[in-house]
């Protein structure tokens, strides 16, 4: 990592100033500096982070349909899964493992799901199973009688899209009974 800023006495003493405002209070002049320094190298983390992205963006203007990408513990932004030993890839969606992105090739899978951190358009089977703690055989159950609609991911989860279940609700009030 990279280490763009560092902490001068000025910016110390601004930073004490702010602790005090904020009601933040170290005991030693030396937890102050630990901090100031911890506060820079994670505005160092953003910053790489950011020129990281941005790299992967301006690349994507030269390669509009993508590219693959080493995986290095990124998650897929479908799955939500760590690839490690192999390539993803990345386009306009952001980065996908290589299922997601068969799937998504296939349109089994709009790739306007990826992203959606917060599962406001989609939830994987796995972490909806995860949320409710029940198991996810009991929501594939319900997926392979009709009672929920899953797409499935070859090898990987089934995506339960909201548009596609208005009834979502009742059927997982029902498993909870």
């Amino acid at each position: 990592m990279m280490t763009y800023h560092k902490v001068s006495e000025k910016y110390l003493k601004d930073f004490k100033k702010t602790c005090d405002e904020k009601g933040i209070k170290y005991e030693t002049d030396a937890e102050y500096e630990e901090a100031a320094r911890n506060l820079v190298s994670f505005v160092d983390l953003l910053v790489e982070m950011d020129m990281a992205q941005r790299a992967l963006k301006k690349r994507l203007e030269t390669e509009p349909k993508g590219f693959a990408l080493e995986g290095k513990g990124r998650n897929c932004s479908l799955c939500r899964r760590s690839v490690y030993d192999e390539d993803g890839w990345y386009d306009k969606w952001g980065f996908k493992c290589t299922n997601c992105q068969d799937a998504v090739n296939k349109r089994k899978i709009p790739g306007s799901l990826c992203g959606d951190y917060r599962h406001e358009k989609s939830i994987p089977d796995t972490i909806l199973a995860s949320k409710l703690n029940i198991s996810v055989r009991t929501i594939r159950k319900q997926i392979h009688e009709g009672k929920i609609i899953g797409r499935g991911v070859p090898n990987g989860p089934y995506m339960i899209l909201r548009k596609d279940n208005p009834n979502l609700g009742d059927v997982l009030a029902q498993l909870a009974k």
